[in-house]
């Protein structure tokens, strides 16, 4: 990118507070993948500079040219509304990016922007055990957004919806950049690495895979239900995630149907290993009750496996028609959707052939460039990064 003077590159500040801790999910995802992808594309004409009060994690440094800046605070409200403002003024930041929903300071040094992925903490049904205090930091972390943000960025139109609604904005301030699969997904794995992977996780042969924390709206225990309404030779399951939060309970309801020896749950699977994972895979299947994405659609889209996935929020809007839908409150109709591909071998490349073309629509390359054409417009400079090809925002059922 050239700016209007090219001795001085475009200085972006990000959020390092989601870096601290090494963990190559979720919201650290997302900032390192855009991150990574911005610097590929403008090179020496963007800076990152990354703002925590703890240093960044020796990991993300490996992955990232980014440089931290690190301050401390006696109190995290002090150190977002005091001491980062001062922060940002002394470095001459341009653009301020928080990366995780909430974080900006009240008063302005910068163009601001936030990126709200979606408002699943602040529904009732999904922040059961919240303190008054919680909800309360989060109300003011809510004003100051709408206060403080030039721009919103979400990553779905669904989500886009329910930002304008929840937060009272209009749809212009809220700009829709859809998440992306990183190309390491697209690499067809020799069947030895695919193997060598499913053994250190206790996984042989195919497997219906989901892909997911045992949260309330992941729902995995109606995929459970479901799983006990199939015929043994179907494959078995394989639900990957943390041991938390409602773990538990769905171990029970595993043990309780008499399916333990059908269903594994290997736990923390690393980062690394998830395309072998996923391409070992015979379906994803994905029950969720709610999400303002779905990356681990695109993910499995372009490891070239067919994906089964919940009838709302964002998810028929990812899938765009090249998957299976089901209704996530109901067991019957997830099974129905699972034996249908578990029997069906066509079917199942011709899911996996449209599901590869679709996740080519999404990637982070088109998302960096989307960011860094917003940077510009909040700056005023005449400057454009041509996107590839964008998806449609689709809702279509199956």
């Amino acid at each position: 990118m050239n700016l209007e003077n090219p001795k001085r590159p475009l200085r972006v500040g990000i959020d390092g507070r989601v870096l601290m801790h090494y963990e190559m999910r979720g919201f650290a995802r997302y900032t390192v993948e855009l991150c990574r992808a911005m610097k590929e594309i403008a090179g020496r004409d963007v800076e990152l500079i990354s703002f925590s009060p703890e240093p960044v994690a020796r990991e993300f440094l490996r992955l990232l040219d980014i440089t931290p800046v690190v301050f401390k605070a006696s109190r995290e409200i002090l150190w977002e509304q005091v001491e980062l403002p001062r922060q940002l003024a002394k470095e001459r930041i341009d653009v301020f990016h928080v990366t995780t929903n909430r974080g900006l300071p009240y008063r302005r040094v910068a163009k601001y922007v936030v990126t709200c992925h979606d408002i699943i903490d602040r529904l009732p049904q999904y922040s059961d055990g919240e303190t008054t205090r919680g909800a309360l930091r989060k109300r003011y972390a809510d004003f100051i957004s709408r206060h403080s943000a030039d721009r919103f960025v979400t990553v779905s139109e669904f989500s886009k919806r329910d930002i304008c609604r929840f937060h009272r904005l209009p749809p212009e301030r809220v700009l829709v950049v859809y998440n992306g699969a990183g190309e390491r997904f697209y690499e067809q794995l020799p069947d030895e690495r695919i193997a060598e992977v499913g053994r250190k996780y206790g996984l042989q042969g195919e497997y219906f895979l989901f892909l997911a924390g045992f949260d309330k709206r992941k729902n995995a225990a109606a995929l459970v239900e479901a799983f006990a309404q199939l015929p043994h030779d179907l494959p078995p399951l394989v639900l990957a995630g943390d041991h938390k939060w409602e773990f538990a309970r769905v171990a029970e309801l595993i043990a309780a149907l008499g399916l333990d020896d059908r269903i594994s749950c290997p736990e923390q699977v690393a980062d690394e290993e998830l395309p072998a994972i996923y391409q070992g895979a015979i379906a994803l299947v994905h029950p969720s009750r709610y999400e303002g994405f779905g990356l681990q659609l695109v993910e499995a889209m372009a490891s070239g496996i067919p994906v089964l996935a919940s009838d709302v929020t964002s998810l028929p809007e990812v899938l765009g028609g090249c998957g299976l839908l089901f209704d996530p409150e109901n067991p019957a109709s997830i099974a129905r959707a699972m034996e249908r591909v578990g029997r069906d071998p066509e079917l199942r490349k011709a899911l996996a052939e449209r599901g590869r073309q679709r996740a080519r629509s999404f990637s982070w390359d088109n998302a960096a460039r989307q960011i860094l054409n917003l940077y510009c417009e909040l700056l005023g400079l005449n400057r454009e990064f041509r996107e590839n090809h964008q998806p449609e925002a689709t809702e279509q059922r199956r």
